[in-house]
């Protein structure tokens, strides 16, 4: 639920090709559609809390309710439509919305979109402050939205990419490749399997748990951040970088060498390479 007090004017104008609208804003929907079994779900919307769950069905099946509330004085005209686009076993969903003219008072706007699909489809999402719980889908996901939060469990592909700016992100689960770039959000992985892991971030804390595969890559960036990470099993080396930042690590850990910007780390059992930066924050290494 997303509540607004407004007061002023404003004017916001889009041109679309209509494929299902309703002139008041208000929008209800549940539909099924085709798609192919390793498709792909590309979504874009904004203010909504989505939910996703990957399962054994063969086709998609889209649930959108939506509601709008406006209490006082009001000269505005809107529309909300979902243009939705079958195409080669993908399936696109993308909003539409346009309003006109003035309001002073009250506003208030429930927005759910429930998707169920094939477990082994993609996601291709672009959100503006959505909240997504996104549970069992297997193939590759990719979500860019603002200040909305993020939830995966137990979704077991090998291409993770998460792009936020004041949302927090929570994740249980996962392989192969991950890529966050959080601004302030928090960013909170647990039991990964991860063999190359990008996470930038400036202010908010990071914890990782993961495998160390291989000769795998894990690079973490924060500023001011508390970063915190879990080794599940394997082993490496690890380079940490810092100005005025406390480090510390367990007792798994063999400390090779230690200056004012850099400390090192041996851990065995791998030959995975973890590096990891920050400015002010607090870096912990443990085994678990």
């Amino acid at each position: 639920m997303k509540i607004l007090s407004i007061l002023g004017a404003g004017c916001l104008l889009f041109t679309t090709l209509q494929v299902s609208a309703q002139n008041d804003g208000n929008y209800q929907l549940d539909e099924v559609y085709s798609m192919a079994s390793e498709g792909a779900l590309y979504l874009r919307s904004e203010d909504a809390n989505v939910r996703i769950t990957g399962t054994n069905r063969s086709d998609a099946r889209v649930i959108i309710d939506r509601s709008e509330e406006i209490k006082g004085a009001s000269s505005r005209k809107r529309s909300f439509e979902m243009e939705i686009e079958e195409k080669s076993g993908d399936l696109y969903l993308t909003e539409k919305s346009r309003s006109s003219g003035w309001m002073m008072g009250y506003y208030q706007l429930d927005y759910d979109i429930t998707i169920e699909l094939p477990m082994n489809a993609s996601l291709k999402i672009d959100g503006e402050d959505d909240d997504y719980l996104i549970k069992s889908v297997n193939g590759s996901i990719r979500v860019q939205t603002e200040d909305g939060d993020v939830e995966l469990l137990n979704c077991n592909g090998d291409d993770f990419e998460i792009v936020l700016e004041d949302g927090d992100l929570r994740m249980d689960g996962g392989n192969g490749s991950l890529y966050v770039n959080v601004e302030d959000g928090d960013v909170d992985m647990r039991n990964g399997s991860f063999e190359e892991v990008e996470i930038r971030t400036e202010d908010g804390d990071v914890i990782l748990e993961t495998k160390l595969i291989g000769e795998g890559l894990y690079d973490i960036d924060g500023d001011d951040a508390t970063i915190e990470f879990v080794v599940l099993a394997g082993g490496g080396d690890f380079e940490i970088s810092k100005d005025d930042a406390r480090v510390s690590a367990s007792k798994d850990f063999e400390l090779v060498r230690e200056r004012d910007s850099r400390v090192s780390y041996s851990l065995a059992g791998g030959a995975a390479d973890v590096r990891i930066r920050t400015s002010d924050g607090r870096v912990r290494l443990t085994k678990n």
